[in-house]
């Protein structure tokens, strides 16, 4: 990524290139294989908060190293340690650490359907703010994709237990949080600001959350669980650096709504994982939603340039 100031991040009618397109897929793709590395750690006996812990305070040292290398190190001024604080709790800390808990419960395909949501929850929330302007045809595409999330969680695709309702409930905390962080870093991006601080930055601040949870759970003994894994440990802290620096990127160049869709590509991931990994089943109705939701992504991407001049008068 460039070292050099960057615009603020797209939100009003983004252009949705190749570009968008390859990272949506690549980072979609990437934080996809969070879910079957999490629960192969698990099975090893890492406890989830010191997972999450060194997951965002590994990634944000050495996406710090990369700032401070290009010339742009973490700004500390009070505008960005705000921003920190939001986007890290928003984007990072929460979602992974409800993931983490409800991971070995729900396993890795019916935690990853949750994250078809945040693509209509960003476009609603990035309506109210007034951010995001109606588009027919990224509307009609996140409704497809949505109308395939149903598919997979409704009554023919039902949890495999009743006793796993409550552990479903908590896992939507996932997508309100993750659409919540997609809206605000769009509003309160720092002029000027440059992409690899402020993930950076985000994945500090995420892990100072999950320290503090550390500490007021009394689960800073658990840290030691971490030399359970350690190749994994490292492993996820690799790709999770590479990850936000195309994360980040992608919001540049395509904004929140756009970006929100990576949550149909991670569950895809997840579900592809859960079944060859983990010899978790899926009915037809499951793969069928799944389906439905690639659909609604690349109607998203190239509806207009498809259909506005069928449509045209």
């Amino acid at each position: 990524m460039s070292a050099s100031p960057i615009a603020q991040p797209a939100s009003r009618g983004p252009s949705h290139s190749i570009e968008s397109l390859l990272l949506l897929l690549s980072t979609g793709g990437l934080l996809g294989a969070i879910f079957p590395v999490t629960k192969a750690a698990q099975g090893l006996g890492v406890a989830p908060l010191p997972w999450a812990f060194s997951m965002l305070a590994g990634a944000g040292l050495i996406l710090a190293l990369m700032a401070r290398a290009k010339g742009a190190p973490v700004p500390v001024g009070g505008r960005y340690l705000r921003y920190f604080a939001a986007s890290g709790f928003l984007s990072a800390a929460l979602p992974n650490v409800v993931l983490f808990f409800v991971l070995p419960r729900l396993g890795a395909g019916l935690a990853s359907v949750v994250y078809t949501l945040p693509p209509i929850l960003t476009l609603l929330m990035a309506l109210a703010v007034r951010i995001e302007r109606p588009d027919r045809w990224r509307v009609a595409g996140i409704g497809l994709g949505f109308a395939g999330a149903l598919m997979i969680v409704g009554p023919r695709g039902s949890l495999p237990s009743p006793e796993l309702a409550g552990w479903m409930a908590l896992a939507f905390v996932m997508p309100v949080s993750v659409a919540a962080g997609n809206v605000y870093r769009t509003m309160a991006w720092p002029p000027g600001a440059k992409s690899a601080a402020l993930a950076a930055g985000t994945m500090l601040g995420g892990a100072a959350w999950v320290m503090l949870a550390l500490v007021a759970t009394g689960a800073v003994a658990d840290l030691p669980t971490l030399a359970l894994a350690p190749g994994l440990a490292a492993l996820q802290i690799a790709v999770t650096a590479f990850t936000y620096v195309l994360y980040f990127r992608l919001q540049v160049v395509a904004g929140p709504v756009y970006l929100s869709q990576i949550g149909y590509v991670m569950t895809a991931v997840g579900l592809g994982t859960g079944t060859l990994l983990f010899g978790e089943r899926y009915s037809l109705w499951v793969w069928s939603g799944a389906g439905v939701i690639v659909a609604g992504v690349m109607l998203v991407s190239f509806g207009r340039k498809l259909f506005a001049g069928k449509f045209a008068r």
